[in-house]
């Protein structure tokens, strides 16, 4: 398995229902991703905001998601790839 760390502005497409948040798919580069499985969601607190971490997965990778709800930004943190 190989891993990497990105921490790149991405675009991601999810639906917000209630005060959950889900995201569904996301662009990197010129690639979609589709979003097969969300494995774990938690929070972290980084100065005055609040950073919602989603580890998701496609077919074949894991992906570390980063959402700040102050700022309405995504980005990319890490890649997991066999």
């Amino acid at each position: 398995m190989t891993y990497e760390t990105v921490h790149e502005p991405i675009n991601v497409f999810a639906s917000f229902v209630g005060r959950k948040v889900v995201p569904h798919a996301f662009l990197w580069g010129r690639k979609r991703y589709t979003i097969k499985k969300l494995n774990l969601v938690h929070s972290e607190r980084q100065g005055r905001d609040i950073v919602f971490y989603f580890s998701v997965s496609d077919e074949a990778n894991t992906f570390k998601l980063a959402f700040n709800p102050m700022e309405l930004q995504w980005s990319l943190e890490e890649v997991y790839s066999e």
